[in-house]
């Protein structure tokens, strides 16, 4: 290998004397100038396609256009690349230095980089074994966290199965040995779970461990069963004592100790249905014992407000026994003054969650109640009952259907009393006010979520609602079947109004806050059956105006009533805590409409009086006036017209006598209107729609003269006024 200096010099001696080797090497005679000496033969193939595509060349065309030879322009610019050869050889000769240098750092360089190389290579066989040496230990590792799922895995059933297993002295001791306290419940918890075990595991039943505990499981479940069974029975018989409060000792006593009943149910089946049926005898034989003493004592507070002789069209009522037997039996009289009348006793709507009467207490009292107030009570005590021991059975005994079995009993014990009372009820207001409890008693119970009495209210229901239909079937069929030949004839009040009125009134007092088509058609019946029976009385009375003076006041105490029952059913609905009802409806659709029926019956038969009483007193004032208008009315007279025939000159005599005598009739008007009605209230209502009405043909009478010219407007300033008038009629009115 040449050395640096070796081969500068032989650079820059073929560099420097490249012309002065030519000379050396060829003679004189036989330089060849710019002749190629090259060996190698030239193809002169495609050189005519060479000189076709040069041809048009810009520089080639620019040196043919200047006239040059070609071949001094070729030798020209051969001399030239020669020249800048050389001098580009030159240029290298000087800068041989730095390539010297540049060689020596590329040379340093490579041994640097050969060192490097040999320590990365060294460094990634150093990194190769430690790789090695990580994935041996990650699979040590997982190896390792198997090898330890695995042994907490067997750890964890292996010491599970121990624990189901393995009967510690604790449990034996606190089992056969232990009172069953409040401790006995963990005891108990801890059997359950070893027999569970024993009982579900198929892979524990076969292992040797669970076949030599079986025994001594077996032994303590016997024991404990037999403890349990003891402890609930004796509880259970704690509940046929008399003087026992039943839900205390459920409350208290027995629903803490459930926890044996479920015990029971799992791993004693024939105790534990043993127990439930001793549970369910003494229940139901004790809450019947109950509820009979309890209807017992409250069939001594009935107090009989009806009897079979009540009725609309009963003239006279005669005593009767055997009133409401069955839940009261009990006789009492038929003649009631308040049979049909509500009074304070729709109050007992807005108090069903009151106490149940105690009976020893009212006795003391000498307190007596209808019938409704003893179905309520007796209601009330059943409705809580049943609450609590259904409630007791879903908690203590996880089933609801014991209920069923214990409380069967009972209800019989007062659904048969509540049907024999019922069909020996005649009082159709408390009927009523049952119905109307019952379904409040069916909200009450569907509010607390409790469904055990659903099918008892569904039956009492079906109880209440025909014998209310048979009792009024009843008062329509009095009504109907009552002989006129009974009727004195006398125009005051008649009973069968007052009944009529009454009954009315409660009922639509009862049906306002419901809106019972049921009722509502019922109310319908009633209303037509009173007035066919007022007009077929009115027909009796042979006089005109004292028919008139009967079907008035008649009709208007019942139109007084049922507007006294509108204000109270608004007043009793507010004070319950309810909405107010609509001012115009206070009873509701019905109660609207039959009060406007009366209304328009009253205000007819008040008009026929009316007319009757000013005939008789200033008759030919009220003849004239209708004649008038009549034959305005008949020759199409034009409004503001004087009407032919009945001028100043007709006018004259009868405005002369209304004026010397209008005072005297209208205090004779008064007079006679106050004696035809006992009633005050009625009679100033006929007194007032008489004196509107003179007003009003006295009215129509001015207005008949002012169309008739100066004449008549003479007669209209020498009569009486209408202040005057109205005067008079206030006098009339105080006094």
């Amino acid at each position: 290998m040449q050395g640096p200096s070796d081969s500068n010099a032989d650079r820059g001696t073929t560099a420097g004397d490249l012309e002065e080797v030519e000379d050396d090497l060829l003679p004189q005679d036989l330089l060849l100038g710019d002749l190629d000496i090259t060996s190698q033969d030239i193809s002169l193939k495609g050189v005519d396609d060479e000189l076709d595509r040069y041809a048009g060349h810009e520089v080639l065309r620019a040196i043919l256009d200047q006239g040059c030879d070609p071949k001094e322009y070729g030798r020209h610019y051969g001399a030239r690349l020669r020249q800048a050869e050389l001098e580009s050889i030159q240029d290298y000769l000087s800068e041989s230095d730095n390539l010297v240098t540049l060689h020596q750092q590329i040379s340093s360089c490579d041994a640097i980089l050969e060192t490097m190389e040999a320590m990365l290579g060294k460094f990634q066989a150093d990194l190769g074994s430690i790789s090695s040496e990580i994935r041996a230990l990650q699979e040590q590792s997982q190896s390792m966290s198997v090898r330890l799922r695995n042994r907490k895995a067997a750890e964890a059933r292996l010491g599970a199965f121990l624990d189901n297993v393995a009967i510690p002295p604790s449990l034996i001791d606190g089992v056969l040995l232990a009172p069953p306290d409040a401790g006995f419940a963990e005891h108990l918890l801890a059997l359950h779970k070893k027999l569970e075990f024993a009982r579900s595991s198929e892979a524990a039943t076969k292992s040797a461990a669970m076949q030599d505990i079986a025994p001594e499981l077996e032994r303590l479940r016997a024991k404990a069963v037999t403890k349990s069974r003891d402890l609930l029975m004796s509880r259970i018989y704690q509940l046929r004592k008399t003087k026992t409060n039943i839900q205390i000792l459920q409350q208290n006593v027995l629903l803490k100790q459930k926890y044996m009943v479920t015990f029971l149910r799992q791993h004693g089946p024939e105790v534990f249905h043993e127990m439930r049926s001793a549970y369910v005898e003494t229940l139901s034989r004790v809450l019947s014992s109950h509820f009979r003493s309890y209807l017992a004592a409250v069939e001594r507070l009935q107090e009989d407000l009806a009897g079979p002789a009540d009725v609309i069209g009963e003239a006279a009522p005669a005593g009767v026994g055997g009133v409401m037997a069955g839940l009261f039996q009990r006789g009492g009289a038929a003649t009631h003054r308040d049979a049909f009348a509500l009074g304070e006793r729709g109050a007992i709507l807005h108090h069903l969650d009151q106490a149940a009467i105690i009976p020893h207490v009212a006795e003391s009292e000498a307190r007596k109640a209808p019938f409704e107030v003893l179905f309520r009570s007796v209601s009330k005590l059943l409705m809580d009952t049943a609450t609590a021991e259904y409630l007791f059975c879903c908690d203590f005994f996880q089933e609801d259907t014991i209920f069923t079995e214990l409380f069967t009993p009972t209800l019989a014990v007062v659904e048969s009393s509540l049907a024999a009372s019922i069909q020996e009820c005649y009082d159709l207001v408390a009927l009523l006010l049952m119905i109307r409890m019952n379904y409040h008693h069916q909200l009450i119970m569907n509010k607390r979520r409790i469904p055990c009495l659903d099918d008892y209210l569904d039956r009492v229901n079906l109880l209440l609602w025909p014998r209310f239909k048979v009792m009024l079937d009843m008062q329509l069929t009095s009504m109907k079947a009552y002989n006129p030949a009974n009727f004195g004839q006398d125009t005051g009040l008649h009973f069968i109004t007052q009944r009529y009125a009454l009954l009315t009134t409660s009922l639509l007092l009862l049906n306002a806050d419901y809106q019972d088509g049921q009722m509502d058609h019922n109310i319908d019946r009633l209303r037509f059956a009173a007035l066919e029976l007022l007009l077929r009385l009115s027909r009796r009375i042979p006089r005109k105006r004292a028919s008139t003076i009967f079907l008035v006041n008649n009709l208007h105490h019942i139109v007084q009533l049922l507007r006294e029952a509108a204000s109270r059913g608004g007043q009793m609905a507010h004070a319950a805590g309810t909405s107010p009802p609509p001012p115009t409806a206070p009873l509701g659709a019905s109660g609207a409409e039959t009060i406007k029926e009366f209304e328009d019956q009253l205000s007819a038969a008040m008009n026929v009086y009316v007319e009757e009483a000013l005939g008789l007193h200033v008759g030919e004032l009220v003849r004239f006036v209708r004649a008038a208008e009549a034959a305005a009315k008949q020759q199409n007279v034009p409004e503001g017209l004087p009407v032919p025939g009945y001028g100043p000159p007709e006018a004259a005599p009868i405005m002369k006598d209304f004026a010397s005598r209008w005072t005297s009739a209208i205090e004779a008007l008064n007079k006679e209107t106050m004696k035809d009605f006992r009633s005050s209230a009625c009679g100033r209502e006929v007194l007032k729609a008489a004196m509107t009405q003179l007003l009003l043909y006295y009215t129509r009478m001015l207005e008949l003269l002012k169309r008739a010219g100066p004449d008549g407007a003479a007669l209209v300033r020498d009569a009486p006024t209408v202040p005057s008038m109205m005067f008079e009629t206030r006098k009339q009115f105080r006094v």
